[in-house]
Order: structure tokens, then sequence, then C-alpha cells
């Protein structure tokens, strides 16, 4: 059975006290700097491991940091996780990552039990459909050290990391416009989502933009469901007046929308062009290669954890941070349709 080493077992190895150990261990001014190299060759030789439960009951921290997304098997939420756990590592933080699976009732079990599981501070993207946030309005007034990512609430004034959506989804609109789409869809996320929502202005500044009309039937909310956001695909395909581009929420539902258009037999780019957000792997993978707007998410996550470990370590009390990273657009095969005219 594996023993750990402990300070009696260094006080017994160099016969000098447990509190004498303990002291030269935290550099205290009351041992010699030769009890202190002592004791730490000492400690490294036997490979001495503190005890963090130890630790935590004297400065009331466990150095464990909770994460509540909502799908890990999304790539853009197991990415952001590998930005936040390698940035806690280095900063000596151990992560306890959970996934509501999209569920309300479930993120707000995950919460509460992660909080009672004694964690220093989370860090959240929320569920779908959430609406009502009293839980992390409740734990704001307890002064729990909190981080919002990607999908966040307006509701509470917390530190949030997310990119420019806004921005992103111009781009990607515009650049339907400059290929010569002249009916442009938007195939929007949850209308809960703030994401989906700032996606949205995006997407009709650009419509003003190069003056083309806003039309309602074009716009179709999509709950994160492959099958669902077909039959939403489908249905905007099927209208009296198609839309001959779509921009999609996501890179997810812009399949959708390419499995739609194959199932009637339309020519993507050709009869219609195809855009997601988030560029995923699957992107590049799939015929054609899908176009989509790229977010640095992997960096998103090592903010958010800088963010959060500094909350924890320096107090709530100082302000709120919000970090708003850019997006890039790239360009492939679904929508590389011959331009018509340049558009300035």
């Amino acid at each position: 059975m594996f023993q750990q080493v402990t300070l009696k077992d260094i006080a017994r190895e160099i016969n000098i006290s447990i509190a004498a150990v303990s002291k030269a261990l935290n550099n205290s001014r009351e041992t010699s700097k030769e009890t202190q190299r002592l004791v730490k060759e000492t400690a490294e030789r036997m490979n001495y491991q503190p005890n963090r439960a130890a630790q935590s009951l004297v400065n009331s921290k466990t150095r464990t940091i909770g994460v509540i997304v909502p799908n890990l098997g999304y790539n853009y939420f197991s990415t952001a996780l590998q930005g936040i756990d390698e940035e806690a590592t280095k900063n000596g933080y151990t992560v306890i990552a959970c996934q509501s699976m999209e569920e309300l009732d479930k993120e707000e079990k995950i919460v509460n039990n992660i909080i009672r599981s004694g964690v220093d501070g989370i860090i959240v993207s929320l569920a779908q459909h959430t609406k009502n946030i009293d839980l992390f309005r409740k734990l704001k007034q307890q002064k729990m050290p909190m981080v919002f990512f990607d999908r966040v609430t307006e509701e509470l004034n917390t530190s949030k990391v997310i990119v420019d959506n806004v921005a992103g989804a111009f781009g990607a609109v515009e650049h339907l416009v400059k290929i010569g789409c002249k009916r442009i869809a938007y195939m929007a996320g949850p209308e809960e989502l703030l994401i989906s929502k700032r996606r949205f202005e995006g997407y009709k500044l650009a419509l003003h933009k190069y003056k083309l009309p806003f039309d309602e039937s074009l716009v179709a909310h999509c709950v994160f469901d492959h099958a669902k956001s077909i039959k939403a695909a489908t249905k905007l395909l099927n209208s009296k007046n198609p839309p001959d581009g779509i921009f999609a929420f996501s890179d997810r539902i812009a399949l959708s929308a390419l499995q739609a258009a194959k199932n009637k037999n339309l020519r993507v780019p050709e009869d219609i062009a195809i855009i997601g957000f988030n560029d995923e792997p699957i992107a590049s993978f799939v015929s054609p290669t899908l176009s989509s707007v790229h977010q640095p998410v992997k960096e998103i996550g090592e903010m958010a954890a800088r963010i959060l470990i500094e909350e924890i370590e320096n107090g709530v009390s100082i302000i709120p941070k919000v970090k708003l990273f850019k997006t890039k657009l790239v360009k492939r095969e679904s929508t590389k349709k011959k331009k018509i005219k340049t558009l300035e």
C-alpha cells in the first residue's frame, strides 16, 4: 500500500522536531538558512508532497476550480477545458469538470454539488435554455469567485471571457454578400442564448450595410439537435423564395444545413452557400469543406482560468473583467462562389 511521506518522517530522518520541519518548509525566520536547505533537500529526496487537505483547513483554500459546461462532447468545450486545465495546473490548482448536457435542472444540481465539494471558484458556460440565474446571483452575493465564458449572462456583473460575436457574424454575412448572395438566412441558436442574439445583431448589421432587406422568414431558431436542425434548414430551402446563402450560429447547425441541401440535391456553393461559426476540426473534413468563423478557444479557456485564479487569490472585490477576443473568417469550399462584383 502506498504510504505518503509526512512531516514526522522528515523530522525522524534528520533528527529535528516536526515543528522545525514545518517552519523550515515555510521559510520561517525562526529557522536558519542551513536548516531550511537541509529540510527541503530531505523532503525532495523522500518525495514529500504537501497535504492539500490539511492546508485547506488552515487557509480555507482547496486550490480546486469547478468548471461547468454544456457538453464536453462539443469540440469547443473540450478545447476550452484543455486551456483551463493547463493554466490551472501551472498555478497549482486542480480542475473538476462537469457537463450540464444542456439541461437546466442538471446544471443547478451540478453547481450545488460542486460548491459543496469546496471549490475555491467556478468557471461557467450556460446551458442552452438557462433563463433563471438566481443560483448564480446567490453565489455572487456570497462572494464566490466566478467567471463566465462563451455562453454568458448580462444579468450579473461578473468577469466574462467572450469573442466579439457581433463582428464575427458581420464578417460572415458580409462574405456571403460579396460572393453574390442576395437572400441570406440566419440559422440561429436558442433564443435564450445571449451569443445567438449578438450574432443576430451582426447578421442584421451586414444586411443593413449592403442594403439587403431583412426578412423575418429567413430566421430560424434551432436547438442543438442535428435532426431538428436539418428539419429547420429543409423548411427554409422549401420556402417559396428560398435563401441563396445561410449563415449558421454554429458549425454543427451549418452541417445540418449542408445535409438538408444535399437531401434536396442542391449544389454547395453553386446553388446555396453555407458558413458556420466556431471553426471546429470537422469543418475541414466534410465535403464540401465548410467556411467558418474561427475562435481562439484554447486561449479563451486559459484567460478564464487566469482571471478566476486572480479573483481567488486577490479577492472578488476587484472590478470584474470582460475580456473580448477577436474572431477570424476562414474561407473554404462551401462559400467559394465566383464573385459577381466588388462591394465597398
